[in-house]
């Protein structure tokens, strides 16, 4: 067994049986590597570690072996290790990862240049087939150079996935490891959502009862931002209208923050009544409140005098109850969340909301159970379709959960 074994799995299966090549360039974003190589292996992954002769200089060899359980490539030998791994040996890898990928290794993939075990290995995967991905890294000016933009292009051409750098700081960083990971899952899935448009509402909205006092809930966002990212994995092109939350949301969505729950009506309507871009499918995860003040204090409330405060409540706007009104022919997921119930009244209880929204399905739990709920990184469900068939989702992650519900609201798109 090899030493990081242990460790494989620990944080999901997604990518269980997956031979990854991780190629490494000399940009200084090398030095997180070791964090990605270790992220990829603990969903599951075998990491085939490839390093050029400049990225040695910045990162040990010792230390990647350490990270992936496999002395790294340094160079091709009589072994011909980019056509025993990259082409039609006998131990063909799935994937090809160039992280991070300097302008100087884009430059020569795009042009079929073979000069380092990076860019050969990148030749022999793209011939023969294999799934590249490229994360560029670069100072920004050489990121707005023409012929760079070009190189880029011609990669997509080629079919290779380019995974976008973030602007800060002068320059164009390498994604983050997560993202990274994101569109090696995306790679690897069955894809059964492709082309599809999913709307994901996560995280509670806050209402003001003065210019700095809310009421809200205890939602971390935690369950919503999990179906974002499984939406994702899974081919969808996901818009996610996020509230508060304590965790961040993916950087592969289109992002719509919102405070409130009148906020978060107005952007789901937007989306939804859109009639250029129709969404397929919201997934309505979000803990909306149901309560807003009446009348907002326009300054913050005297405390130290006040014995008591009194607040006139009124309801928010029913997100999920408007959707189907606006759009008909888009598929609908409610969610449910009760306290205290036996399991007979709580699936009764989702039907009659479900039936109320018109949903296609609607996930419902029980937060007073140990794990699952609000502020947890785990939850278990129950899931009802319209014609009345149940699936139960036993104590797992909550991505492992999300995952689950895409693939029962795949069935709903009719998706193969």
């Amino acid at each position: 067994m090899k030493w990081n074994d242990e460790i494989r799995g620990s944080y999901g299966r997604e990518l269980d049986g997956a031979r990854i090549i991780l190629a490494m360039t000399g940009s200084v974003a090398v030095l997180r590597v070791v964090e990605l190589a270790r992220l990829l292996t603990r969903h599951g992954a075998t990491i085939i570690p490839v390093m050029s002769r400049a990225a040695t200089e910045l990162v040990g060899p010792r230390l990647v072996h350490w990270a992936t359980g496999m002395q790294p490539i340094l160079e091709l030998t009589g072994r011909n290790e980019h056509v025993l791994y990259a082409g039609n040996g006998d131990r063909p890898a799935d994937m090809l990862l160039v992280a991070p990928a300097t302008a100087n290794t884009i430059g020569k993939i795009a042009a079929a240049i073979d000069d380092t075990p990076i860019t050969t290995f990148a030749t022999v995967a793209i011939g023969q087939g294999v799934p590249v991905l490229v994360a560029p890294a670069m100072h920004a000016p050489m990121a707005h150079h023409p012929g760079v933009q070009r190189n880029l292009a011609t990669l997509r051409e080629f079919g290779v996935t380019v995974i976008p750098p973030v602007p800060a700081e002068g320059k164009a960083k390498m994604a983050s490891s997560e993202r990274v990971l994101d569109e090696t899952i995306r790679t690897f899935s069955t894809g059964r959502l492709r082309g599809k448009r999913v709307l994901v509402t996560a995280g509670r909205t806050v209402e003001y009862i003065d210019p700095v006092r809310v009421i809200t809930n205890n939602s971390s966002g935690k369950m919503g931002v999990a179906l974002a990212r499984a939406a994702y994995h899974a081919g969808a092109q996901v818009t996610l209208v996020y509230g508060k939350g304590t965790v961040d949301p993916p950087e592969a969505v289109d992002l719509v923050r919102v405070e409130t729950a009148d906020a978060m009506h107005d952007a789901v309507m937007r989306h939804v009544g859109d009639p250029t871009e129709p969404i397929d499918a919201v997934i309505a995860a979000a803990a909306v409140g149901d309560w807003k003040v009446e009348e907002k204090a326009r300054k913050k409330l005297a405390t130290a005098d006040t014995k008591k405060l009194e607040l006139s409540l009124v309801p928010t706007p029913k997100i999920i109850d408007s959707i189907k009104a606006t759009s008909p022919d888009t598929r609908l997921v409610a969610f449910r969340a009760q306290h205290d119930m036996t399991r007979d009244d709580l699936l009764a209880d989702a039907r009659g909301r479900m039936e109320k929204a018109r949903a296609d399905m609607i996930a419902v739990n029980d937060v007073s159970l140990a794990g699952a709920g609000f502020e947890t990184d785990t939850n278990a469900m129950s899931i009802i379709h319209s014609d009345g068939t149940t699936l139960d989702i036993p104590l797992s992650s909550k991505l492992y959960v999300a995952g689950r519900i895409v693939e029962e609201l795949a069935k709903v798109l009719e998706c193969p």
